[in-house]
């Protein structure tokens, strides 16, 4: 809808600007349609069956393009208004890419649950505002008949033409798995590592990766820099699969080529340089090496297609008989009952599945289930009793509404404090004295960009935005910040501005992207006052 509104109200600017689409430029921008090109030049019989599967016509297709064409010629005049200064250049890159770090103290409401009282009224009370938190899920109890592949692998004796032909079908399935030998050189990093402790260890890594690739022997290389305990042999790995490698490792050392140096590689270990030595492409496994492996195949499938038919042809006896119990009786199969369970939980005797839970929530009492995938096995439910949702009475769940309510006033004695705390270290300047008199631990965060904030910060926009105001004058954040079930109360540590060589490298990408923004901010500007200046009607609602 608004897209419909808005594409209104560029077609009119277009018609008081007399802009028009020339027949040139339609032309041009329908041969340049890569779904309309055959061996990259256009081709009309292509044009004519794609708008014929389309269901249009060369005139409708056309006359679409041609507005779409107009709309973006409205679009360019609009935006053409944005300019970007050099003094927004670097405004905006010292936006991106300057650092903050903070230093914060927390407080756990947690810690202030014995300073609450309980009191009875005001737990009634709080029960009473608050009772839909409490309101029982609707549940449902189902008896079942599992039907399992394994119960019926006995029945399955398959001849040898169809087990060849399974093997001819599967082959993909009995192939040895491709092998790689290869060496590697291992810069180890702690996962915890920042950016300033990564650098020097990447430019070590650096350094012997070139001196690999300008041909030094890559053996002597690993004894020399490799801190892996495959050092004192080169680095060899010997022959390994994809599988027995971690995936990034995996992934590069089977995409090179054998006597390939592979970039940088980073997994949990650290940085690696890897040499492929040899590779040993996966062959097909002959059928009399593999043929019990075969045969097991086949009879599983075919005891999973037998356990369907079962379950399908049960199915059809309980619904005739409208009950799956006496329908078990007379096949001598096992009932179960799983007692109540909602929605959202796991069913007792069967597990989590929730497409499963929604198909039993779908049932009318005493209705048979279609027949139900549980792995490999197929279960057939019929729903035999149904519990409404409902608001309890407060004494069927007073140690949860006294836990909740404990935690509430726990929450708001901590925020207090917390604001009293923040008032204290605004008028000193530091969050220092008030650590120091509270026996308060002071944190740090880790120094931070404004589009790159991390970890307790990582959503925070408003505590990041704030970051980037605060001053050595002024350090202290202005409020309280809720965060992760705490409350927090942050000052400026430091901040790191970026190089100004960086912005010598950087300014003409820069400004591409920030006269990007402006244009579309320009543009959102623009079509924001046309909707309130236009009267739009919405005759039916879609």
């Amino acid at each position: 809808m608004e897209r419909l509104i808005n594409r209104r109200l560029l077609l009119a600017e277009a018609r008081k600007l007399d802009l028009e689409i020339s027949r040139e430029e339609l032309q041009q921008a329908i041969v340049s349609y890569p779904a309309f090109q055959t061996n990259g030049r256009f081709d009309p019989l292509r044009y004519q069956r794609t708008l014929s599967y389309l269901r249009l016509t060369p005139q409708e297709f056309e006359a679409s393009q041609s507005e779409d064409l107009l709309i973006g010629k409205v679009q360019s005049f609009i935006a053409r208004g944005a300019k970007v200064l050099d003094s927004e250049v670097l405004s905006f890159f010292h936006h991106t890419r300057d650092k903050v770090n903070l230093a914060y103290i927390q407080i756990d409401p947690k810690k202030f649950t014995d300073q609450v009282a309980l009191d009875d009224e005001a737990i009634e009370g709080y029960f009473n505002e608050n009772q839909e938190t409490y309101r029982f899920a609707a549940k449902r109890n189902i008896i079942f008949i599992r039907f399992v592949p394994q119960d019926y692998l006995d029945e399955v004796e398959p001849t040898e033409a169809e087990v060849e032909d399974f093997y001819r079908l599967n082959q993909d399935g009995y192939q040895t798995p491709k092998k790689v030998r290869a060496r590697h050189i291992l810069f180890p990093i702690a996962p915890q590592a920042t950016a300033t402790q990564l650098r020097p260890i990447q430019e070590r890594a650096k350094e012997v990766l070139a001196l690999a690739r300008k041909g030094d022997d890559f053996a002597t290389l690993a004894r020399k820099y490799s801190k892996d305990s495959t050092a004192s042999k080169g680095g060899d790995l010997g022959y390994f699969t994809r599988t027995d490698m971690v995936k990034p490792f995996a992934d590069v050392a089977f995409s090179i080529q054998k006597g390939e140096i592979s970039d940088l590689v980073r997994t949990r270990f650290g940085l690696h340089i890897i040499k492929v030595e040899d590779i040993k492409e996966s062959v097909p496994q002959p059928l009399d090496e593999v043929r019990e492996a075969v045969i097991r195949s086949l009879k599983e499938e075919r005891a999973r297609d037998i356990a369907l038919q079962r379950a399908e042809a049960f199915i059809d006896e309980s619904r005739a008989l409208d009950d799956l119990q006496k329908a078990a009786a007379a096949q001598g199969l096992e009932v179960k009952e799983t007692g109540f369970f909602a929605a959202d939980e796991a069913i007792p005797q069967l597990g989590r599945y929730s497409e499963i839970n929604e198909i039993i929530f779908s049932l009318q009492p005493m209705e048979v289930s279609p027949a139900l995938a549980l792995g490999e096995a197929r279960v057939v439910a019929q729903l035999m009793e149904i519990q409404d949702s409902r608001i309890p009475e407060l004494a069927e769940v007073l140690e949860k509404v006294r836990k909740d309510w404990t935690a509430e006033q726990s929450r708001i004695l901590a925020r207090k404090q917390a604001e009293e705390w923040l008032e204290t270290a605004r008028q000193e300047g530091t969050l220092a004295e008030v650590a120091r008199r509270n026996k308060l631990e002071i944190r740090k965060t880790d120094p931070f960009t404004a589009l790159s904030p991390a970890g307790l910060l990582a959503n925070q926009r408003d505590l990041v935005i704030t970051a980037f105001a605060l001053t050595p004058e002024e350090p202290v954040a202005p409020e309280v910040y809720e965060i992760d079930n705490t409350f927090a109360i942050f000052q400026l540590e430091d901040r790191e501005p970026a190089p100004e060589e960086e912005f010598q490298k950087e300014k003409d990408n820069l400004a591409r992207n920030l006269l990007q923004i402006k244009q579309e901010q320009t543009f959102n500007l623009w079509i924001t006052a046309r909707r309130q200046q236009s009267d739009i009607k919405i005759l039916q609602e879609l």
